[in-house]
């Protein structure tokens, strides 16, 4: 099966670039525990596609 293609659902490019945030995210119980943030982004417009923790197992604890 052949992966497709991201596009951007503003403006229909097809140009999905990654990056991170100069953060990390936080469960709200925890003190130590954390994970970086990665986005997909447009690279015409600037749409933030989807946003990411690299540890979600770290959240576990903080389940709502």
């Amino acid at each position: 099966m052949e992966k497709q293609r991201k596009e951007c659902p503003e403006c229909g490019c097809k140009e999905i670039g990654q990056g991170k945030l100069p953060t990390v995210l936080r469960p709200i119980n925890a003190v130590i525990a954390s994970s970086e943030v990665r986005a997909e982004v447009c690279t015409n417009c600037g749409y933030i596609l989807n946003m990411r923790v690299l540890e979600p197992e770290k959240f576990k604890k903080s389940l709502i």
